[in-house]
């Protein structure tokens, strides 16, 4: 351990031992602050998985607890009045209560049956442990979002395919319609992946109080099922091709996207990081484990090897070139083009967001990489191994923000419009009682009522 990490795991002692004896003073032990600490994001579960959450790392406070620990603490919570299980009497009782004092909302929607919730007193307590340990005066309201209609385009490689997604998801809840599938000849989802013909298929969404978060967001999915199955032919073919598994889970994650820029390198950090999420996926998709060590060690062979490369005006470049030479419909305009995500900015001088271009810095396949990762993916699954391939861009959205305040309301539009995208029509409503989560309600507020399209419209085959 180098004397920073030192440093650090000493101050983060004695921070864990400062907050366990604020919550002893309150009455409250780590585990069950850590319990409060999950139900407070609106992460109502069911009682079996909820100690899960709170031993985890993003949620413990005060010291780590296990399992075991956060159990007894939520039998002792339900005990004391401060945790509930919610069924239909309780859920009726609290719309009741919602509807007597005219609160509107909640924005993120009420608890499921058989979820763990606050009571009354158990969000009281919860504030107080907030205003005592967490919370500053000076903290600026938070817009929260709810976005309540969306427009999207899907793509798929088959009619089939196209067809099959169709039957699966009309009578899904908030699905207003969707189209019959259109024919659009060549198209790409990522730059490295051109397809010869697709179909398209428009998706009308519509819901409110759901706490949905998604603007108009490029995604693509690939349904790694299959991929559970048969890893050691998997680990034959690799041999065949000379390449270890662990640098084929490093080639298989690509399919997320360039992975963020290492700027302490493999070894640090950033790069421990990197292998925590790497072997999350292994373990998800191929139900192998790598260590850090063997993360790094493989990132570092994908780059030699010229398989994966940092992103430079070089290398973005060669991709744009590409796509000109070979045209097809982008899907993803901003995928295909290795533009940075609708959730990263630069600033201008005043601080405000502005377009800030391209993924400099990632990590990406080169062509050779993804030649590689495509022709032993099909020798692995078959020729159709990409038909279950998900692509989606929202092309259009209704987003609500609420607010204490509207003095953040002008960023807001700003950050959309940096994104990429253009706003159609803007409404500023003044509101009354509101609440995010029923426990917790505003006297006030705002809320702003933004209509969304991207400026690069989608091309219609």
């Amino acid at each position: 351990m180098t004397n920073s990490q030192r440093d650090r795991a000493q101050a983060r002692a004695r921070g864990d031992s400062e907050l366990a004896d604020a919550f002893a003073a309150m009455g409250v032990t780590p585990a069950e602050a850590s319990l409060f600490h999950v139900v407070q994001y609106g992460i109502t579960v069911h009682p079996s998985k909820l100690p899960r959450w709170a031993a985890a790392a993003d949620y413990r406070l005060g010291g780590p607890s296990t399992r075991e620990s956060c159990a007894v603490a939520l039998s002792d919570s339900l005990k004391k009045g401060s945790l509930q299980v919610i069924d239909e009497s309780k859920l009726d009782r609290i719309k009741d209560d919602l509807r007597d004092k005219k609160i509107l909302g909640p924005i993120y929607g009420l608890p499921e049956l058989g979820a763990v919730d606050f009571t009354p007193s158990g969000a009281e307590l919860w504030r107080r442990i907030c205003s005592s340990c967490f919370r500053h005066a000076d903290r600026k309201p938070f817009a929260y979002t709810d976005v309540v209609h969306v427009k999207t385009a899907r793509y798929y490689r088959t009619r089939f395919a196209a067809m099959a997604d169709i039957a699966r998801r009309r009578d899904e809840d908030g699905v207003a319609s969707m189209s019959s599938p259109s024919f659009i000849g060549p198209w790409r989802a990522q730059w490295w992946r051109r397809f010869a013909e697709g179909w398209r298929v428009d998706v009308d969404e519509r819901s409110q109080w759901e706490g949905h978060a998604c603007g108009l967001d490029e995604s693509s999915y690939l349904d790694r099922s299959l991929k559970k199955a048969e890893v050691q032919r998997l680990r034959d073919l690799l041999d065949r091709h000379n390449v270890s598994l662990e640098e084929w889970v490093v080639l298989a994650s690509l399919e997320g996207g360039p992975i963020s820029p290492m700027e302490d390198g493999p070894s640090g950090r950033e790069g421990a990081r990197f292998a925590f999420h790497l072997n999350r996926f292994a373990v998800r998709a191929f139900k192998v484990t790598i260590t850090q060590e063997a993360s790094c060690r493989a990132l570092e062979t994908c780059l030699r090897y010229g398989w994966l490369r940092v992103l430079d005006r070089a290398a973005v470049d060669e991709v744009n070139s590409l796509l000109r030479s070979n045209p097809a419909l982008l899907a993803l305009p901003g995928t295909a083009e290795l533009r940075l995500n609708g959730g990263t900015y630069a600033r201008d001088e005043e601080g405000l967001p502005i377009s800030a271009g391209y993924l400099w810095g990632a990590i990406d396949f080169s062509p050779a990489g993804a030649a590689l990762y495509r022709m032993i993916s099909a020798e692995w699954l078959g020729p159709d191994w990409e038909d279950k391939l998900s692509v989606s861009n929202a092309y259009y959205c209704e987003e609500h923000r609420y607010c204490e305040s509207d003095e953040g309301f002008e960023f807001i539009v700003r950050e959309h419009m940096a994104a990429g995208g253009r706003v159609r029509d803007r409404r500023i409503v003044p509101i009354g009682p509101w609440c995010v989560y029923w426990w917790e309600p505003f006297p006030s507020g705002y809320r702003l009522e933004l209509e969304l399209e991207k400026d690069r419209q989608l091309l219609h085959a």
